[in-house]
């Protein structure tokens, strides 16, 4: 491989890394249509301040047009605001265009830093300092990563041929670097936090998961010994019923014919009848209670709403992100879930999340949710595929729920807890990957019998 084709693989690799570790919906609500109205008008009120408010051109003495004509690359970030005003999923070139506008928005201020006088200078180099330092951790800026740095020191040094002084230039040697700096370490620092946050979230599924193992455990001994309890009150409540009746026929049939003895049988009788009764109201109150503490029975849930509800929701969280719903809306798709919507909603949630933040050379970029009823067994199925890198064995284990090494953010989360909850309420999760790359999970769910 020659140097040229070995250098254009790294750089395609770093930014391939970089886009990974973005957060898209962050980036479109800064560029949002609202933001770029906002900054319009802030332009606008600033220049004609500048302009015309009383003691401020001998400040800072800046040609309006010239100001103006600096603004115009920053305008490409104002397409990009257009082009994804709706939020669609952003491809490698509204990356790009992304990276080019914003370098235009800070160009404008060096430009502006640079027309000025040097006290005008001074005030705009602040602003300056603030944009990069907001830019650097809008944008992850770290120094393996460092294409809008790059954007950066551009845009300062062509800025800085417009300077009419050496004051000008040597506040451009101060406010330059301090910019670089304030990126390089604010990205890097919000990528830390990002990664931190990762390992917290990782650290709190695997918790739950272990504590959600322990009470599927707990519940499966107290359902079984409750199980045991209620077989034995049959049998008690069966011999009890034999006992009341053959006392009956023994106070009809038998006993001693003398007054006396006949009285103090009668009242014998009548003293095991009471007894017998007081133990049968006593056998039925613990079978009531044993089902009470058997567990609440599975609630039917809509499937197609709760498919919905997370797609409209992960669709805002991961906008670069394709998740399409393939399901037949005329047919009654109604799961039957320990806990109701709120444990379907998370188990669908989790796993449409794991696809979308699944390790690997890229990221899945499509996301396909189908369901059905399964023909032979009556059940309920849900299958979850991707685009992405697919799921290693040691990432999807039975009886381990964290990962044994350290994993890049969002990695696996919350299948092991899937997995609990569908087990609770007596479903199935199986994973696979598809020969065309990308992962397949499957779920099945009893369905709530439609009449």
């Amino acid at each position: 491989m020659s140097p040229w084709a070995s250098m254009r693989a790294t750089v395609q690799g770093a930014f391939a890394r970089w886009v990974r570790e973005q957060q898209p919906a962050q980036v479109l609500e800064a560029s949002s249509m609202n933001s770029w109205l906002v900054l319009f008008a802030l332009v606008g009120v600033m220049l004609a301040a500048i302009h015309w408010a009383p003691g401020a051109d001998a400040l800072f003495a800046l040609p309006l047009g010239s100001a103006l004509l600096c603004f115009l690359p920053a305008l490409l970030d104002f397409g990009f605001a257009l082009l994804h005003r709706r939020h669609p999923p952003i491809q490698t070139w509204g990356w790009v265009l992304a990276l080019v506008g914003t370098t235009g928005l800070q160009f404008f201020l060096a430009g502006l830093m640079a027309l000025s006088a040097l006290g005008g200078a001074t005030a705009f180099g602040g602003l300056l300092l603030f944009t990069a330092a907001f830019h650097g951790q809008l944008f992850r800026v770290t120094l393996h990563t460092p294409f809008l740095a790059v954007g950066t020191a551009l845009a300062m040094g062509l800025a800085a041929t417009f300077a009419s002084s050496r004051e000008h230039l040597a506040l451009f040697a101060v406010i330059g670097p301090s910019a670089l700096l304030a990126e390089l370490y604010l990205g890097t620092f919000t990528v830390r936090h990002d990664q931190v946050r990762a390992e917290a979230e990782r650290l709190h599924d695997a918790v739950q998961a272990q504590m959600l193992e322990h009470q599927e455990r707990d519940v499966g001994r107290l359902s079984q010994a409750l199980t045991e309890v209620l077989h034995h009150t049959q049998e008690l409540h069966t011999g009890l019923l034999t006992a009341g009746a053959a006392a009956d026929m023994l106070r009809v049939v038998g006993g001693p014919r003398g007054p006396a003895s006949r009285a103090e049988y009668d009242a014998l009788v009548r003293q095991l009848q009471e007894q017998l009764a007081s133990m049968r109201e006593r056998v039925v109150d613990i079978r009531q209670k044993s089902r009470r503490f058997m567990g609440s029975d599975p609630e039917a849930v809509d499937l197609v709403s709760v498919l919905d509800s997370v797609r409209q929701s992960l669709g805002v969280r991961y906008p670069g992100v394709d998740i399409h719903v393939d399901v037949n809306r005329a047919e009654p798709l109604r799961a039957l879930v320990r806990g109701g919507t709120t444990t379907l909603r998370r188990v669908v949630e989790n796993l449409v999340t794991n696809a979308c933040e699944r390790e690997g050379p890229r990221a899945a970029r499509r996301v396909h949710i189908t369901a059905r009823t399964e023909i032979y067994s009556g059940r309920l199925e849900m299958i979850i595929s991707d685009d992405g890198p697919g799921i290693s064995p040691e990432q999807f284990q039975e009886h381990v729920p964290a990962p044994p090494v350290p994993k890049p953010p969002g990695t696996e989360r919350g299948l092991y807890t899937s997995e609990c909850l569908i087990r609770s309420s007596g479903g199935l999760l199986e994973w696979q990957n598809a020969q065309s790359g990308g992962a397949v999970l499957r779920v099945l769910l009893p369905q709530e019998f439609q009449r």
